[in-house]
């Protein structure tokens, strides 16, 4: 049975950043397997290729990192793989790193190109190769980690933010953790590069998780043999699997997720060796609970959500010229300005977006947009729609498919009284009219609820 409008419209919000009106049509006569399938499928995203701007020694380093979000922007806007950019999305608010203290745009585009080509395989793989990633190794201090001195941040945060969560090991296993991983550190002649440093390793006797190792090869504590014992070893690859599942669905469906549906989708997740992502994802989607009414609307889009939606469907790309959107102007007074997170815990999600800058920010970037919309002739053929033709049209270009009944009594309200204006000296329906039914339309709770 094809899964239909109102689902295809959910499941593009979720897994991507909304489906045009045609992307919509397409989805909703599939079924749900073959909907989910098609989702999942990134065959046709585009190669990722080293942007130019990294490498000119004419631009700024400032200047660089800025590019870089607006290249990251416009690559989550135009994908034909929406899932590839969502999950790499997701993974840099899960294995946080942050230009703040990283300070290189090279190096936060490495992580970046990591998560993006590994953030549907493996989960065991992509640790392993996050562990040892110059941002990774930069932000967490594991880059000067050695014998004699060693440096906690990463073994712990390895373990309570990234694989298992809180209370779930010891301050002796921190300890031994980070004796494991000295030596693992960034090159000190190039610290865009990681190098193992055989003399800066702890080859003494480490007990963690209660496993006593004499420190000799090959019966030693090694950093990568960390992460491996945590994601191969019951209890502890059940404890990271449902971590893992419960934030991915928490991300995709709505948050806390009870016990039930943490046992379907763990399930599927711990079904493979290395725990494969998208067998995960393909567990969420199909799983009964993420089409119900608790899912639907049960997520404020993130800022960076509300902007990829916004320019995707006006057809606004990024960038610093007459046509083109610079979001990273707005976002930080939104509260999320990419590469650059809060904390190492990541963004969190729903009132964490909510307050009176941020929605004074939402609402000047709306405006800002409303006038590049107005330029492309954006919404220009409602002038002739009668008014309740002419909000269901914002509604559709919009992809808003269930709109409420307050929020479209509300704009016909409002148009109807706009329309009146029309023969006043002063005004002009064509000019104004239709930009300021694009800036609403963007504004509406229907809208910023994905």
């Amino acid at each position: 049975m094809p899964i239909g409008t109102n689902a295809a419209a959910h499941l593009l919000r979720r897994a991507g950043f909304g489906g045009t009106a045609a992307e919509i049509q397409t989805y909703a006569a599939l079924e749900r397997a073959a909907a989910v399938d098609a989702i999942l499928d990134v065959s046709a995203a585009a190669p990722d290729v080293r942007p130019p701007f990294l490498d000119d020694p004419t631009v700024a380093d400032w200047d660089r990192l800025y590019q870089l979000q607006l290249w990251w922007l416009d690559r989550m806007r135009t994908s034909p793989a929406p899932i590839q950019e969502k999950m790499t999305l997701f993974w840099h608010g899960h294995f946080v790193s942050g230009q703040d203290k990283v300070g290189d745009a090279t190096i936060m585009y490495g992580q970046n190109k990591l998560f993006r080509a590994e953030g549907l395989g493996s989960f065991r793989p992509l640790t392993q190769h996050m562990a040892l990633d110059p941002a990774m190794l930069l932000y967490l201090d594991n880059g000067i980690n050695v014998k004699g001195a060693p440096n906690e941040n990463f073994a712990r945060e390895l373990m309570e933010l990234f694989l298992l969560g809180v209370n779930q090991y010891t301050q002796a296993d921190v300890v031994a953790a980070a004796r494991a991983w000295t030596g693992y550190n960034s090159d000190p002649n190039d610290r865009t590069k990681y190098l193992y440093r055989d003399n800066k390793h702890d080859k003494n006797a480490k007990t963690f998780m209660g496993i006593t190792k004499s420190g000799v090869a090959p019966d030693d504590w090694t950093g990568p043999g960390i992460i491996d014992y945590l994601l191969t070893t019951d209890p502890q690859r059940t404890t990271a699997a449902r971590f893992v599942a419960a934030k991915l669905w928490s991300f995709f469906a709505y948050p806390n997720p009870d016990s039930s549906v943490l046992d379907t989708i763990s399930a599927a997740f711990m079904s493979t060796p290395d725990l494969d992502i998208t067998a995960l994802l393909r567990a969420i989607f199909m799983h009964d609970n993420f089409w119900s009414p608790q899912a639907q609307n049960a997520l404020v889009r993130s800022p960076v959500e509300f902007v990829v939606a916004a320019m995707k469907m006006i057809g606004v790309p990024t960038g610093s010229t007459n046509g083109t959107s610079s979001p990273p102007w707005w976002m930080d007074e939104m509260g999320q300005q990419l590469f650059y997170p809060p904390n190492v815990a990541g963004w969190k999600q729903n009132n964490y977006w909510i307050s009176t800058t941020a929605t004074w920010a939402r609402a000047d970037y709306a405006r800002d947009l409303s006038w590049k919309a107005h330029d492309l002739a954006f919404l220009a053929n409602i002038a002739a729609m009668t008014v309740h033709d002419a909000v269901q049209a914002a509604f559709d270009a919009f992809g808003v498919d269930l709109p409420s009944a307050a929020t479209r009594s509300k704009l016909e309200a409002w148009l109807t009284t706009e329309r009146a204006l029309e023969h006043a000296p002063t005004y002009s329906w064509t000019d104004y009219g239709w930009i300021n039914l694009t800036t609403l339309t963007m504004l509406t709770p229907d809208f910023q609820l994905a």
